[in-house]
């Protein structure tokens, strides 16, 4: 009795999820800095300078830019693409190429995660207040090394379960073979 794949699945799951969310996210317009003006005028906090409220306006606009750049939008497209490919795989039961078009996906969105933190170090030094700065800089950082770490780990694991289907089949052949 063959085991399912119960983590493919699982991947697969979650990254249709990230790339339904991305894909909806890119349709949306690039918001004017107007507006941006307006949604922080609307949400002025105390003790928020007038330049700290125009280096958010800057950094947001910079980083709705960049999230809407033709290399973004293609990374996105194809990586949706990638992930409705390896699921019809795996309905038919081609776990392997599954396998293989999941490695590719997330060999996309490691780029993906490396390409949105060069942007974001970009936008970062488009901000003059310098705690402002850091604290943008250190966030951008921390969450583009925990998306690389998550999808290392799915493509270790992936890695790992194909080793073990190779193991597992040349083990069967060799038992046909004994037969």
């Amino acid at each position: 009795m063959k085991k399912k794949p119960i983590y493919l699945w699982v991947l697969l799951i979650l990254s249709a999820l990230i790339s339904v969310s991305s894909l909806f996210g890119m349709l949306g317009p690039i918001p004017s800095k107007e507006v941006l003006r307006s949604a922080a005028a609307q949400k002025q906090v105390a003790g928020v300078s007038a330049q700290q409220v125009e280096d958010s306006i800057n950094y947001s606009y910079r980083v709705a830019e960049i999230s809407h750049s033709i290399f973004n939008v293609a990374l996105i497209v194809l990586s949706a693409i990638l992930v409705v490919v390896a699921i019809v795989f795996l309905i038919r039961k081609n776990l392997q190429y599954a396998n293989y078009t999941y490695v590719g996906y997330v060999l996309l969105a490691i780029i993906g995660s490396i390409y949105g933190y060069v942007g974001l170090q970009d936008a970062v030094q488009l901000v003059q207040d310098e705690t402002m700065r850091l604290t943008m800089s250190i966030g951008s950082k921390a969450v583009s090394i925990f998306y690389i770490v998550i999808n290392i780990l799915f493509l270790a694991l992936v890695f790992y379960k194909m080793w073990r289907q190779q193991k597992a089949l040349a083990e069967e052949e060799e038992a046909e073979n004994l037969a």
